[in-house]
């Protein structure tokens, strides 16, 4: 028996639907889609018994799960179990297009509703996709016409799905890291203010020390005393220089060259030698971090003060040359005058000036401090590994 004749039901039915032969008498159950569509679960829809188990027996021989009913409102228990909806138009009741727009407006868009309808004029037509059917066949249908559609269907309806399960996966993804960079901004604001009131505190406290050392120095008279309350209080103004520029950067290092050119300025203005010596500042382009910016300062601090102090005696005027560069995969930072200069060129630091120059350069940076011979005045160079202290700036 061909699968493409057609044949009309006997008995009650005869007159008003039509169907195709009997599975068991058709090649076609074991043609298109079969193994597409193995283990899903159609829900058949039809007033008529004979025509329901027509369709029983043709969907199940080609190893579908097949679930019938015979009203419209039977269906939506059924949904959650089924992957495709077989649908008579014309029903008793609610009639299958308002079933087929409640399904896909209420229920899952997605799921694939086939219209069975005699009536194929354009406007049924129409009036079939209005409701939201995803395909129609007409009757009498042909058995591998329609077996071939539901198989189309099912396929498209998996591929629907697993698309949206994607899309789900990748939603649920997006709105974890959403709530992940929300959380994680409001402990950055939360640190951003703690490290504020901390930076706030310690700036505080900097300054109240330096005040006290400040006041102190204005109470003693002139000798040793005051020498090592001055030389105190510019190490304390180093400290705060660099925690002042750090904050600037927003904590992201401390430029060389700032250090240097702040520095420099304020220990001329602080010792009145403007107008006699001449400062000569070259500094790399690169950054610090804020244990290495720390210590540059307080070195330079150190041989700047040295400089200022005793190179220029009777107000006698000349230069001081302040070079950092970096050389190879060290960084130099040269401190060299034309003043006076010392015995054996060894630079005469009041106090501590000279220990704390060694710690801070080779305990600190983990570099060593080179008294070079020249004609004139004084040159010290200090030498330090560019890493992992400093990084060159962008």
């Amino acid at each position: 028996m061909s699968s493409t004749q057609n044949y009309p039901l006997q008995g009650p039915a005869a007159g008003r639907r039509q169907y195709g032969p009997t599975p068991l008498a058709d090649p076609a159950f074991t043609g298109p889609g079969a193994d597409a569509t193995k283990c899903a679960t159609i829900l058949v829809v039809d007033d008529e018994p004979l025509a329901r188990q027509m369709l029983r027996d043709l969907l199940e021989a080609q190893g579908f799960r097949v679930i019938c009913v015979a009203r419209g409102e039977e269906v939506f228990p059924h949904l959650p179990e089924v992957d495709l909806v077989l649908l008579d138009a014309m029903l008793p009741g609610r009639d299958g297009w308002d079933i087929c727009r409640e399904i896909k407006q209420r229920y899952d868009q997605l799921l694939p509703v086939i219209m069975v309808t005699a009536r194929t004029a354009p406007d049924d037509v129409v009036r079939t996709f209005d409701a939201g059917a995803d395909d129609y066949v007409a009757k009498p249908f042909h058995v591998a016409e329609l077996t071939a559609r539901i198989g189309s269907r099912l396929r498209v309806h998996r591929a629907e799905r697993a698309l949206r399960d994607a899309a789900d996966q990748l939603r649920a993804l997006a709105e974890q890291n959403y709530a992940l960079y929300q959380q994680a901004s409001r402990d950055a604001e939360e640190r951003q203010q703690l490290l504020k009131e901390l930076d706030h505190r310690v700036r505080n406290n900097l300054a109240k020390i330096t005040g006290l050392v400040a006041m102190a120095r204005q109470r003693a008279t002139e000798g040793p005393a005051q020498a090592v309350i001055i030389a105190l209080e510019n190490r304390l103004h180093a400290f705060l220089m660099v925690h002042d520029v750090l904050r600037q950067q927003k904590y992201r290092g401390v430029p060389s060259r700032e250090i240097v050119e702040r520095l420099a300025q304020r220990l001329r203005n602080a010792f009145k030698a403007n107008g006699r010596i001449r400062l000569d500042v070259e500094a790399d382009h690169a950054v610090l971090d804020e244990r290495a910016a720390v210590s540059v300062a307080l070195a330079l601090n150190e041989l700047l003060t040295n400089s200022l102090r005793h190179a220029f005696p009777e107000e006698r005027a000349g230069t001081v040359s302040i070079r950092l560069a970096r050389c190879e995969d060290e960084y130099w930072l040269d401190v060299r005058d034309d003043g006076i200069g010392m015995p054996d060129s060894v630079p005469n630091m009041i106090g501590s000036g000279r220990s704390i120059l060694d710690a801070v350069v080779r305990g600190e940076l983990g570099g060593q401090v080179e008294y070079i011979p020249t004609e004139v005045g004084t040159h010290v160079r200090l030498r330090f590994p560019y890493a992992p202290h400093s990084v060159l700036a962008q």
